[in-house]
């Protein structure tokens, strides 16, 4: 999150944002080697979490630079 905010000081373009998505713990293979004896049935998939990428893409996040935000409850 200190990243986020120290690039949205630095760079002031109204054009660019710079946000960060906490992802969670999410089934992807890269996680599945990381956990080999996790069950990956009790995670998120990429596209259960997908909403947060969209948010921070779309229009409605337009106000939001240098913030943080969890994809997962």
């Amino acid at each position: 999150e200190a990243v986020s905010k120290l690039f949205a000081v630095e760079n002031q373009h109204s054009n660019i944002r710079f946000n960060c998505i906490n992802p969670g713990a999410t089934r992807t293979a890269m996680r599945a080697k990381a956990f080999p004896d996790e069950d990956p049935k009790v995670l998120a998939t990429p596209e259960t979490i997908m909403p947060a990428y969209l948010y921070l893409m779309g229009e409605d996040s337009r106000h939001m630079n240098g913030q943080s935000i969890d994809a997962q409850d």
